[in-house]
């Protein structure tokens, strides 16, 4: 539960009530109930029921991946933190076909009763017929419906698991869509067009885009390689993975990255001949959370544009060579695109990209 003070130390003359769903996934209609119900009471407590073997079936054969219930409760926590009277909380909720003459359904609602202070003023949902349900489990309480037609936000979950999440992007709160954004990469050696092809894909999915962070570290002390100090490895690396975090929040579906931190062991094992420690903790732990790596083969001409040092052919491509194999050794695997026409290398990644959204 988000933190404040005890229950048991609640003004009891205060009034208090219950908004509860699995939030398989949390959306915007729940949202638009959640803020209606917190005007009409003191404390709100809104519950994220689970009960987890129930839901995996439930969402089995269905396009949306089953969720525990602490990432449900962290978005419906998140989504409601500018709301000092609502406090969210997850509750074992047994789902049962005899939920009116299961003891065990009883239980569990007077468990979540006396977790809740023993008394509910107010019941909501946008369910007529969860009025008999109420009337049995929670019978000093009245029971509030929130018309679903005459919503802002005429969803429902069901609705989003049979289509995923991409297909209703517009009626999840931002808390949960930084949960599906999805990350992608744009790996290879220097001057492969991996920052033009970033920003060409980031346009044309109306999206944010992560610059190479090692450009932007370097431009900070006017310098390049021939002054990098070994400890700059790690602060690219730890600058980048910061730089995705901050805007996950606003991407369109997805986040276009250029290059990650495999690129970085990959420089710092040129420049100083061994591998770091810290980095390949980051890469085997997935700490970017990478999920589909674009690999741009080198076809375009090697480009002098002050940062790079000058490069034999022979060379270039035995650091091609190396870098797809140190991806191996990592266990990632990469989409190659090896198309050599501007146009078709820009197809062949939209076309990796959509099947990652499947669309």
């Amino acid at each position: 539960m988000n933190y404040g003070i005890q229950i048991s130390e609640y003004d009891p003359n205060l009034t208090f009530g219950y908004y509860g769903g699995k939030f398989l996934p949390f959306h915007m209609g729940h949202l638009s109930c959640i803020i209606k119900a917190a005007s009409m009471v003191d404390v709100l407590f809104v519950v994220v029921g689970y009960d987890e073997g129930y839901e995996q079936k439930l969402c089995q054969h269905s396009k949306f991946k089953w969720v525990s219930s602490r990432l449900r409760e962290r978005w419906v926590t998140k989504a409601t933190k500018n709301l000092p009277n609502v406090r969210v909380l997850s509750h074992y909720e047994r789902r049962s076909p005899d939920h009116m003459t299961d003891p065990l359904v009883k239980q569990a609602n007077d468990s979540l009763l006396q977790k809740l202070g023993g008394r509910l003023d107010y019941v909501f949902s946008s369910e007529q017929e969860y009025d008999t349900y109420f009337n049995k489990y929670f019978p000093a309480s009245q029971h509030i419906i929130f018309d679903r037609n005459n919503s802002p936000f005429p969803i429902s979950a069901t609705e989003i698991r049979a289509s995923g999440v991409y297909s209703y992007w517009d009626m999840l709160p931002s808390a949960v869509r930084e949960s599906y954004v999805k990350r992608i990469c744009l790996c290879g050696i220097e001057s492969t067009g991996k920052s033009t092809m970033t920003k060409l894909l980031a346009a044309h999915y109306l999206t944010n885009f992560i610059e190479e962070y090692g450009r932007t570290f370097y431009d900070d002390i006017n310098g390049c390689f021939d002054i990098d100090m070994p400890e700059d490895f790690h602060q690219i690396a730890f600058g980048h993975s910061h730089a995705i975090q901050q805007a996950i929040p606003t991407s369109n579906k997805v986040l276009f990255i250029d290059t990650e931190e495999t690129y970085t062991q990959f420089f710092r094992m040129k420049g100083l001949g061994e591998k770091s420690t810290v980095l390949e903790e980051m890469i085997k732990n997935k700490v970017n959370q990478i999920d589909t790596y674009i690999y741009l083969e080198p076809h375009n001409d090697y480009e002098m544009d002050g940062t790079r040092l000058p490069v034999e052919e022979e060379m270039r491509l035995r650091d091609n060579d190396y870098l797809k194999a140190l991806f191996r050794d990592y266990g990632i695997t990469l989409h190659i695109v090896d198309e050599q026409n501007r146009t078709e290398r820009l197809q062949k990644c939209i076309e990796i990209v959509n099947n990652s959204l499947k669309l």
